[in-house]
């Protein structure tokens, strides 16, 4: 029920390395570092939905008991939460990390992330990355009627979460987490030429960057790609940068 992803850091001159082995070396830094150690291995475990029991679990839904035996595990064994920022601040700054990071995310931005999996959160005092598709927070926003236990968070409670220092918000897009015949998400489609794909993405990220923004008072550097689906010619790379992402999974 839960997937190990790999996650990117987009640094400013164009390098990029891999979280699950996490080197200043590879960012191109030489710091004077108060965290001594060069790499750190940093799994990513992305859950989507929660319910309330096992009758509701299917794919990508898990029950509260099963997460809550998840950070359990984790508590268990040693492993400590942090958020992307975290990561961020150790390879641009040499901030501390604890012994044996982990990062988990919750795609999509549904309501029974709040429901179910944050007071569980509270309960171990562990930390999480939701990444939000804003037209969904949106339609929530304005639907007096919507089922938390399926719908969206509205941005009121993307406020509140924000305000708890156990949750950091991600971009996962305002409007293009969707397949058609054309595009699979945020990937680029076939013919589209890079001025074309540039100024979609562009135009989709900041608008969702915004709104985030406005609800979190804090601008999101980490991106998460819906269906995991991206350029395999990397060309999105230097247009998350200039839109200030340093962060994708």
């Amino acid at each position: 029920y839960l997937l190990l992803f790999f996650l990117v850091l987009l640094m400013g001159a164009g390098i990029i390395s891999y979280a699950d082995s996490c080197s200043r070396k590879a960012a191109g830094r030489s710091l004077s570092l108060s965290d001594s150690r060069d790499e750190i291995d940093i799994p990513v475990l992305m859950y989507h939905s929660f319910c309330k029991d096992s009758s509701g679990e299917n794919e990508y839904t898990i029950s509260a008991d099963r997460f809550e035996g998840d950070l359990k595990w984790l508590r268990d064994k040693g492993y400590t939460t942090i958020f992307p920022s975290q990561l961020i601040s150790y390879v641009n700054e040499g901030a501390m990390l604890p012994s044996k990071p982990v990062i988990l995310t919750f795609d999509d931005g549904f309501a029974n992330n709040m429901l179910y999996a944050f007071p569980l959160l509270q309960k171990y005092n562990m930390k999480a990355v939701i990444a939000l598709i804003g037209s969904e927070s949106d339609k929530s926003s304005s639907d007096i009627y919507r089922n938390r236990e399926h719908g969206n968070l509205n941005w009121g409670e993307v406020a509140i979460l924000s305000q708890s220092g156990l949750i950091e918000f991600a971009s996962h897009t305002y409007d293009l987490h969707s397949i058609s015949q054309e595009r699979k998400g945020a990937d680029r489609k076939s013919g589209e030429s890079s001025d074309q794909y540039r100024n979609i993405l562009t135009e989709d990220l900041l608008k969702n960057q915004d709104l985030i923004e406005k609800a979190t008072g804090s601008f999101p550097t980490a991106f998460a790609w819906p269906y995991g689906s991206y350029p395999a010619d990397r060309i999105a790379d230097p247009i998350l940068r200039d839109l200030g992402f340093l962060v994708t999974f």
